[in-house]
C-alpha cells in the first residue's frame, strides 16, 4: 500500500483515525495505525467493509483479525517487520544494484568522453584529410564503444531481473516465516500460541457480545495410533484439521490445541451457536473414511468428543478452559462421540 498524501492531508487523516482507535479500544501500534489511517482515507473499500463488520460484531477489532485484515488488504508489497535475514538480503540487493548503477554511470561517462573525442577526430579529419585517424577507424572506434555501453546496460538489466526474482523469493519467505510462527505444520490450523494470545485478549476486552469456545478430542486416538501406526494417525489429524478449517471461517479461530486435541474460539457466539457448530463438526468427523494402503481396508471408526463453554464476565482464561475441559471429560465418560455443554457459567469472585 502506497501513501502519497500531502502532509496536511496525512495529518488530517491521522487526527480522524486516532479518536476512532481510542473509541473502539484499538491498541496503538504501527499495524493498527496503518489499518485505521487507510480506513479514514477510504482508499480500500473492502477494508472499510471488513472493519465495519468486525466492529458491529465485537465492538472492537481483536489482534488476530487486525493482522488478517492487514495481510489481506495492505501488506501485499509490504516487507516491514520482517526478520533480520530477509532485511539483510534486501540490503545486499540494494547495495549490489547501487554498485552496478555506479558502474553503468561510469561507463556512460566514459562513453560520453569517447564520443567527444571521436567528434573532435571527425572535425580534424574533415579539415585535414591527412590527419592521423581515418574515417574508417573513427567509425570502427564508435561502433566498439557503442557496443561496450550496450553490453554494460544489458549486464545491468540482467542484474535487475535477477534482483527482482530474488526480492520476490524473499517476500515469499517473509510471508512464510510470519505464517509459520502462528501455524501448526501438520494440520494447517493456528497453533496453541495463537490460541493463548487470542483468548487472553478476548477476556481482557470483556466484550458485550461475549464469546464461546469448543474443545475437541479425537476418541481413542492412542489406540488408533498403536493399531494403524503414526502415519495413519497423522492423516486422521489432518482430516479433522481440514474439517475445522472448512467450517470455522473468519471470525472463528480454529486451533490445534495439542496432540489429538483441538479448540475453536467463537467471538460473538452464544452457547447455543457453539453447540450447533460442535454437533455439525461431530457429524463430519464421524463421517471420515480412510483407506489403509497396506490392506485396502476402509477405516470408519473415527469419532470425537466435544466440550462447549461460553465466557461469563469475570472469567479468567483458566476458569473458562476448565469449564470446557470438564464438559469434554463428561462427554468421554458418557460414551464419547457426543457434544456436552458446560454445567455452569457462574464465577466465584470471592
Amino acid at each position: 500500500m502506497k501513501y502519497t498524501e500531502a502532509p496536511n492531508q496525512a495529518t488530517a487523516y491521522l487526527r480522524e483515525a486516532l479518536p476512532l482507535m481510542v473509541r473502539n479500544n484499538i491498541p496503538p501500534n504501527p499495524l493498527n495505525y496503518a489499518l485505521w489511517y487507510t480506513y479514514v482515507s477510504k482508499k480500500v473499500p473492502a477494508l472499510n467493509a471488513a472493519l465495519d463488520t468486525t466492529l458491529n460484531t465485537y465492538g472492537t477489532c481483536p489482534n488476530l483479525l487486525s493482522e488478517q485484515l492487514y495481510q489481506n488488504h495492505l501488506a501485499e508489497n509490504d516487507t516491514a517487520g520482517g526478520n533480520s535475514e530477509v532485511l539483510t538480503g534486501l540490503l545486499k540487493l540494494t547495495s549490489m544494484l547501487q554498485d552496478q548503477a555506479g558502474t553503468v554511470a561510469g561507463d556512460a561517462d566514459t562513453y560520453s568522453d569517447q564520443l567527444r573525442k571521436s567528434f573532435a577526430a571527425l572535425q580534424a579529419s574533415r579539415e585535414d584529410p591527412d590527419s592521423a585517424m581515418s574515417l574508417d577507424s573513427i567509425i570502427q572506434e564508435l561502433a566498439t564503444n557503442t557496443e561496450a555501453i550496450n553490453e554494460s546496460t544489458r549486464r545491468f538489466q540482467r542484474k535487475i531481473d535477477a534482483a527482482q526474482k530474488e526480492i520476490e523469493q524473499l517476500r515469499q519467505e517473509l510471508t512464510k516465516t510470519r505464517q509459520d510462527a502462528r501455524m501448526d505444520v501438520l494440520t494447517g490450523l493456528y497453533n496453541r500460541r495463537v490460541f493463548d494470545t487470542e483468548i487472553n485478549q478476548l477476556i481482557d476486552l470483556d466484550l458485550p457480545a461475549g464469546f464461546s469456545m469448543i474443545l475437541v478430542d479425537v476418541d481413542h486416538f492412542k489406540h488408533f495410533n498403536d493399531t494403524y501406526g503414526h502415519l495413519m494417525g497423522d492423516k486422521v489429524l489432518q482430516y479433522v484439521g481440514r474439517i475445522l478449517k472448512e467450517k470455522c471461517v473468519e471470525p472463528l479461530i480454529p486451533v490445534r490445541f495439542g496432540g489429538e486435541e483441538f479448540a475453536v474460539l467463537m467471538p460473538g457466539a452464544s452457547l447455543t451457536d457453539s453447540e450447533q457448530l460442535a454437533e455439525e463438526l461431530r457429524r463430519r468427523i464421524e463421517a471420515i473414511r480412510i483407506r489403509q494402503k497396506s490392506s485396502g481396508n476402509v477405516i470408519s471408526s473415527i469419532t470425537a468428543s466435544f466440550g462447549v463453554a461460553t465466557y461469563a464476565s469475570g472469567d479468567s482464561t483458566q476458569t473458562l478452559i476448565e469449564r470446557a475441559d470438564s464438559a469434554l471429560y463428561r462427554a468421554k465418560e458418557q460414551g464419547r462421540n457426543q457434544v456436552v455443554l458446560q454445567q455452569t457459567a457462574s464465577i466465584d469472585r470471592a
